[in-house]
């Protein structure tokens, strides 16, 4: 199954607030919203790093298909 960049970035984020919500929950009871954003953060940049990055060192044929046969 292939997903495509916004969800890559999307799940990463959400996984990024998920972590960021047990680490509130495991240390700071009462205020758990700022680690859930910055989690959120965390995940989305490393998203975009890793997604971008990987679709820029891959093969130009991969990515265009057929468009210029």
């Amino acid at each position: 199954m292939k997903f495509s960049k916004n969800t890559k970035k999307a799940g990463l984020t959400l996984v990024g607030s998920m972590l960021g919500f047990i680490i509130a929950k495991k240390y700071s009871p009462k205020e758990t919203y700022p680690f859930i954003l910055i989690g959120g953060f965390l995940g989305s940049v490393l998203g975009e790093e890793l997604i971008v990055e990987n679709s820029i060192t891959g093969d130009l044929n991969d990515a265009y298909g057929n468009v210029y046969k």
